[in-house]
């Protein structure tokens, strides 16, 4: 029930010959008919469309940009309550770093946290926020003893982190955004995106950003075409951008 149309098509086709490969078959045709006869396969197609990769504080500029601008215009705007969305979280390395720098500021009880992804079991994995030793050598080995708790095959998030963080299923591609964001952070998503589904999500983030919000792609993404006068940047290298306050007055730099 998966919809992967408006994906771009060379991700899609470059996913579907592994899954060739996997099942030493030579043509889609023959694809088809492994399906048939294998429903489980979908479940292991729908793994490789559906990509995972991630890391803590993944790029040094993005986290960089979060400690020393994003986060600190967020915690001085004078709503009792921010907001901040994670979209395509994966695993959920990415809003635990961003809640661990919430909370060396102080400001984790202040701030909502919300995480989403398509794939549900990479949401189920983030919500028990058990991850290997490999995993979590980019956190700072203070940060590693204050907010993980050792086990047998890595480490654990412990409670008062992963209370910070709520993980929901959403589709970027289909599902209704969501409202009164100050913060969006979609990195490294738009990329396997057709263009016209490019400008929807961004045209849909802009609408759900709050005046002076945030958004935060990844370092291969750009507000493009109709796009670029919603947003000004505010970090180019970072690709750290404000929601314009009318779409007719968006700078892009």
């Amino acid at each position: 029930g998966d919809d992967f149309q408006e994906n771009r098509e060379s991700t899609i086709h470059r996913r579907l010959l592994r899954r060739l490969r996997v099942r030493a078959v030579q043509t889609f045709a023959e694809y088809g008919e492994v399906l048939d006869r294998d429903p489980g396969e979908y479940e292991r197609l729908f793994d490789d469309l559906t990509i995972n990769v991630t890391a803590f504080f993944r790029d040094e500029l993005a986290f960089r940009a979060l400690a020393e601008i994003a986060l600190p215009m967020l915690l001085e705007c004078k709503r009792e309550k921010k907001r901040i969305w994670s979209a395509g979280c994966a695993t959920g390395a990415e809003p635990y770093s961003i809640a661990m720098l919430l909370e060396e500021m102080g400001a984790g009880a202040e701030v909502e946290l919300l995480a989403t992804d398509l794939d549900s079991k990479a949401l189920a994995r983030a919500r028990k926020g058990s991850f290997t030793a490999k995993e979590v050598v980019a956190v700072p080995p203070l940060w590693r003893d204050k907010y993980f708790t050792p086990i047998d095959s890595g480490f654990a998030v412990r409670p008062c982190l992963r209370k910070r963080v709520s993980f929901v299923q959403h589709n970027l591609a289909s599902d209704l955004f969501y409202q009164q964001r100050d913060l969006v952070v979609c990195r490294n998503v738009l990329i396997y995106f057709a263009v016209g589904l490019q400008q929807r999500v961004l045209q849909q983030v802009w609408d759900g950003l709050n005046e002076g919000g945030l958004l935060l792609l990844g370092r291969a993404e750009l507000p493009t075409q109709e796009t670029k006068r919603l947003f000004e940047s505010v970090d180019r290298y970072a690709r750290l951008f404000s929601k314009t306050s009318s779409p007719g007055n968006g700078v892009s730099r």
